[in-house]
């Protein structure tokens, strides 16, 4: 969580994607080690791990549709139409950095001086 960007970052920032999968891929680990160390999955981890999922699957959408967007001689309304869609999509990234924020159990450890 402290290597992500933080919650005051510019929005919509397509670098920032890298860290959240990352973030997505560690927390898989981590839910992975605490079944086996403890036997059972965390419940609080899975709201997290769902926002991350929301994330990838947004991130992947808006980036299909920047990329569709580019096609040559593309007509001007699917052109808008794509446009509407990566917002869209963007604006559904940022939602899922925002739940996940919310519901880090951890949360609390990392802002504690």
């Amino acid at each position: 969580m402290a290597a992500l960007p933080p919650a005051d970052s510019e929005p919509y920032n397509e670098a920032q994607d890298a860290a959240w999968h990352q973030a997505r891929l560690l927390l898989r680990l981590h839910r992975y080690a605490h079944e086996v160390v403890l036997g059972a999955a965390a419940p609080a981890l899975a709201s997290c791990g769902h926002a991350l999922d929301l994330h990838r699957d947004a991130v992947e959408a808006a980036a299909a549709a920047a990329a569709a967007a580019r096609t040559p001689r593309i007509a001007p309304a699917t052109a808008y139409a794509l446009g509407v869609l990566h917002a869209d999509q963007r604006h559904e990234v940022e939602a899922a950095r925002a739940v996940f924020r919310e519901t880090w159990p951890y949360a609390t450890a990392l802002t504690a001086p």
